[in-house]
């Protein structure tokens, strides 16, 4: 399915120096109490961008970030996409081993990292410093839209996470198609809340830039107080629970200087989205979205308000959705360039399709299964997710739905152990509100028995490891699926 086509009114220069000349004096970006006009921004990432060619940073070159999100690394982010180099944002939570063999798959020529980071990067890789990044000199660099700028990891929810090459065009692309529906200005500011090593914080930024609105990075770790500053953000249902009980406990305590919220809309992603949840969000004023997307397409892909249906909503411009034999195939005008490896970038087309299929229109090939009811987008799963136990297709997702349902249930992991005669079973790996006992796992029990049928039933529950929960916004289940093997 198609969806209406949108005219994207190109920058015919770098969008922060667009917006430099347009609204100069406009407030654009904010960290805690220091705050940047559009002249600002610009001027800075003008003298980052020196700084980096001072330090022999060369066009096309790969510069490597291990980073928490910070002031820094938006101005390194944008000045390497100033002096046509391409950034990659690696999760500092990783391990040490982790990170050097990214590093070592990856190989980029330039590595930078946080003070706050614990991980020492090899001596072999080159490393600039933020000292130096105020340098003269002449940035010869114009803006092309079609060159390469970002790197960004998959999820890595199937081993190896891969590299994903987008352009600015393609960024750009994804920002104005999801920015037709939900309604940010200028005037409006959305906080950077999600990783930069995140395709979904990525695209803050970019709606950023499209805009010409404002962008607030979070200066410490109390996720609810930055919150009051804002008028838009990405979150997960957990966190915006969390702010609308604390404004109600605020409202309740008379002796509280806490500000009211003014977030005007939300983009809720990473679970199931309970109705009551999204009910209250939008009785304090706040509209609640909802979509599906990857990494490979910058983001979102349908988007609708969240209700009380299952679906995913509708295909954003600039992009087409179609589900051929029940998988999701996409394409569109944020479709990556392709995957990164060996210094090569490689489609991401199937290389089984026919040659005329290996066009810039050709569809990519998700491995989502999905379904349409009533022009409305269904997820159902990964194809390569799905077990059988006993002759019976098991599609783990569709369990972990209706576990997420239950008031106890944070977060769920439906996986296949051996069984000597179903073949395989299902367990669930689960966060909990309160620790998982066994008068909770009958509890659980007892309520799957008459939510599924009884061959989808958990055979078992166990407890979602915190070192996995500490790794980032999204938990790789190939991560989990190895932990339950030493269990």
């Amino acid at each position: 399915m198609a969806a209406v086509s949108s005219t994207l009114a190109p920058f015919t220069t770098w969008p922060w120096q667009h917006w430099a000349t347009k609204r100069p004096m406009m407030a654009a970006l904010s960290y805690g109490e220091q705050s940047y006009t559009w002249q600002q921004v610009s001027e800075k990432v003008e003298d980052y961008a020196q700084g980096l060619l001072a330090q022999g940073v060369k066009r096309d070159q790969l510069i490597a970030a291990i980073t928490p999100n910070s002031l820094e690394a938006v101005w390194l982010l944008l000045a390497t996409v100033r002096v046509g180099a391409r950034y990659l944002g690696l999760n500092p939570r990783f391990s040490a081993q982790e990170l050097s063999d990214l590093l070592d798959a990856l190989q980029p020529n330039v590595v930078w990292q946080a003070e706050s980071v614990d991980f020492v990067a090899s001596a072999q890789w080159q490393h600039i410093s933020f000292e130096k990044l105020n340098q003269q000199h002449l940035v010869p660099v114009t803006w092309q839209p079609s060159r390469a700028v970002t790197f960004t990891l998959t999820s890595g929810s199937t081993g190896m996470p891969k590299a994903v090459v987008h352009t600015a065009a393609q960024h750009l692309a994804s920002a104005q198609g999801l920015l037709e529906k939900m309604n940010y200005q200028q005037g409006d500011s959305w906080l950077l809340s999600l990783p930069l090593f995140h395709v979904s914080g990525m695209a803050v930024v970019w709606r950023w830039l499209q805009q010409g609105a404002q962008m607030a990075i979070p200066a410490g770790g109390d996720l609810e107080q930055e919150l009051t500053k804002v008028t838009h953000a990405s979150l997960v249902p957990t966190q915006l629970q969390r702010v609308l009980q604390a404004q109600e406990q605020n409202s309740d305590d008379i002796s509280t200087s806490s500000s009211s919220l003014s977030l005007k809309e939300v983009l809720l992603g990473g679970a199931v989205i309970p109705t009551d949840l999204t009910s209250a969000a939008e009785a304090a004023g706040i509209a609640c979205w909802c979509g599906y997307g990857m990494t490979e397409m910058a983001s979102t892909v349908t988007a609708k308000r969240a209700d009380a249906s299952n679906g995913v909503g509708q295909v954003l411009p600039n992009r087409e959705v179609m589900v051929k034999d029940g998988e999701i195939w996409v394409r569109g005008e944020s479709l990556c360039l392709g995957y990164y490896q060996n210094g090569t970038i490689f489609p991401v087309i199937e290389p089984e399709l026919s040659v005329d299929q290996l066009s810039t229109d050709a569809w990519f090939r998700t491995r989502d299964l999905g379904e349409w009811q009533q022009d409305e987008l269904v997820i159902l799963g990964r194809a390569d997710n799905m077990f059988i136990s006993g002759g019976e297709n098991i599609q783990p997702e569709s369990i972990e739905k209706v576990l997420l349902q239950h008031p106890q249930v944070l977060q769920a992991f439906v996986l296949p152990i051996d069984d000597a005669e179903f073949g395989q079973r299902p367990v669930a790996v689960l966060a909990t509100k309160a620790a998982l006992s066994a008068e909770l796992e009958q509890e659980l029990a007892n309520y799957m028995a008459k939510a599924v049928t009884r061959f989808k039933c958990p055979v078992r529950y166990f407890t979602l490891p915190s070192e996995l929960m500490a790794r980032g916004i999204k938990i790789s289940r190939a991560q989990v699926q190895s932990w339950l093997r030493t269990q």
